[in-house]
Parts: structure tokens; C-alpha cells; sequence
């Protein structure tokens, strides 16, 4: 896997060839799916050899077959073993050492203040999990 920019790093700039193709009567869920595949796509291994006119299109595409496939139901998407080495979780988890409060954390970070108690919560049982390994009786 590649390292993906995380979307907080995005100028409104970066986002424009995928918000031109959005229409306003779009469902929340349906721009956050499509930006988080626009992100993705922009981050893969060449694709600045690709116009982001046509990443876009591709996300909008990958978002409309998300929306015909599982329109309707409430899937769970679970973060997965990888949230750890995500970009987003280390500057958050960085953000709250130097003292920063969740409202500023989630403002600057582009996620909500639950996403990052979550985060930071999901790090402080790694670090007890880590801390409470069996002893060597050997």
C-alpha cells in the first residue's frame, strides 16, 4: 500500500475537479465516499501523470456503484488494523500531545472530535496491550 495524503492537507483548489462534479442535490454520505476515493486516487503512484479531471470522474463513478450496491442498507466499515500508520491518526495523536483540545484536534484534521477521541482511545489500549505482555519465566 502507498502513502495517502490525508485530506486535511487538500486545498479547496486540489478538491475542485471532484466538487465540479457533485451536485448539490448529493447526499452527504455520497461526497464523503467520493472525496475519500478522489483522496486515494490522487495518492496512488502515479497520478500526476493522470489529469484529476479524470480521477474525479473515476470516484464519481466508484461512488454511483457504491450507492447501486449497497444504497439503502448501513454497512459497517471498520477502521481496520492499518488505522494505526495512517497519516491522519499520527498528526492527531500528535496534535493531542502537544496539548491541543478534541473540538481544535477535529477542526484542523478535517474529522469530527468523537473520530479523534476514538483514535486516541484505540491508541491508549495499544500501548497498554504493550505494557501488559506476559514475563519471561525462562
Amino acid at each position: 500500500m502507498f502513502e495517502r495524503i490525508d485530506l486535511s492537507q487538500l486545498t479547496q483548489e486540489q478538491l475542485a475537479p471532484l466538487e465540479a462534479l457533485m451536485t448539490p442535490d448529493w447526499p452527504d454520505v455520497w461526497r464523503s465516499f467520493a472525496t475519500s476515493l478522489f483522496v486515494t486516487l490522487i495518492s496512488a503512484p502515479g497520478a500526476s501523470a493522470v489529469p484529476a479531471s479524470s480521477l474525479a470522474s473515476l470516484a464519481v463513478a466508484q461512488t454511483l456503484g457504491l450507492a447501486q450496491d449497497e444504497g439503502g442498507t448501513q454497512p459497517y466499515i471498520p477502521v481496520g488494523a492499518d488505522m494505526m500508520n495512517s497519516a491522519r491518526a499520527r498528526r492527531v495523536l500528535d496534535l493531542l500531545g502537544q496539548g491541543m483540545p478534541y473540538k481544535d484536534v477535529a477542526d484542523t484534521t478535517g474529522i469530527t472530535a468523537s473520530r479523534v477521541r476514538n483514535i486516541e482511545r484505540a491508541w491508549r489500549r495499544e500501548q497498554i496491550a504493550l505494557r501488559q505482555r506476559p514475563l519471561p519465566w525462562d
